[in-house]
């Protein structure tokens, strides 16, 4: 066992009883693992909803340029037969044949289908030629003009064709919300956990050597049986007490000593009065209860 961390004097009451303090250091590594948690989880969300969807949204429309220029080339001439009047159909259509014996032209269809469903814009009202304003806002009111507006667009001054946008995989829209349910969530956790902590106070009487629980039990050395130090090095104790105890008489009570301090400098007060003999700390381990405060 240890000696105990020099702590901070706590506060006096007026009749000298001392309350605990929640650990400053303690507290602020657990408000900047919030912290960092809840940006990393709004981090998330904002991929799921404007970064992705927005790489999607120009990814179909890159393909959608392909398979209209496929189809000028393959199946002229380019009119609204071009037209998908029922994408969901079409792609479900290309998804049950093998990729390979899926014709030319319809392989940039098949993609632009696949990106239009991931961004949850996969219907007509952004497939039929002609349409009205799609989700990006661009009417379109043959085919040979939505080719060649996709065509400057996708083409460099000199002619040349530009790189291809970075298509969506399936995974990256829900990966980014499984990150904005894991950073949220286990940084909103990690906020309760502080405010829970600082709302426990744990108070003693140094006279008498009573150590007064969050809960409201009081214990003085006679009442306990047992101090269980085998989780000593991870900053916890366990407090057996004698069935005598009215109020929490046969109990193992576990106490934290990382969060309150200076609970640790209590519990071996308590334990000198109780056994003299067996109290003696062993030399103090510091590379062991080093590792401890890593511990939320």
């Amino acid at each position: 066992m240890a000696e105990p961390l020099a702590t901070p004097t706590p506060p006096a009451a007026s009749d000298g009883t001392l309350t605990s303090t929640v650990s400053r250091r303690w507290t602020i590594r657990m408000v900047i693992t919030s912290v960092v948690l809840i940006g990393f989880g709004f981090w998330g969300l904002y991929d799921a909803l404007v970064a992705y969807p927005k790489r999607g949204a120009r990814a179909a429309e890159y393909f959608e340029y392909q398979y209209l220029d496929q189809y000028a080339q393959q199946r002229p001439p380019l009119d609204r037969r071009a037209s998908v009047e029922d994408p969901a159909s079409a792609l479900a259509r290309l998804e049950a044949i093998e990729f390979a014996t899926v014709p030319p032209a319809d392989r940039p269809l098949m993609a632009w289908l696949e990106q239009l469903q991931m961004i949850g814009r996969l219907d007509s009202a952004n497939t039929t030629i002609p349409r009205a304003a799609d989700f990006r806002g661009d009417a379109v009111q043959d085919a040979v003009e939505r080719l060649t507006q996709l065509r400057q667009r996708f083409t460099t001054s000199s002619g040349k064709q530009a790189d291809s946008p970075s298509a969506l995989s399936w995974y990256d829209i829900p990966s980014q919300w499984l990150i904005t349910a894991v950073g949220l969530g286990t940084g909103l956790y990690v906020a309760a956990l502080v405010l829970r902590v600082r709302s426990r106070v744990f108070r003693w009487e140094p006279a008498s050597r009573r150590l007064t629980l969050p809960g409201g039990v009081a214990l003085v050395p006679a009442d306990i049986a047992e101090f269980d130090k085998r989780k000593w090095h991870k900053f916890f104790v366990t407090l057996k007490v004698r069935p005598a105890h009215p109020q929490a008489g046969g109990q193992a009570i576990p106490l934290d000593l990382l969060r309150y301090e200076p609970v640790e400098s209590w519990v071996l007060e308590m334990e000198r009065e109780a056994f003299p003999e067996s109290a003696t700390p062993p030399p103090p381990d510091p590379a062991t209860r080093a590792e401890a405060p890593t511990r939320a």
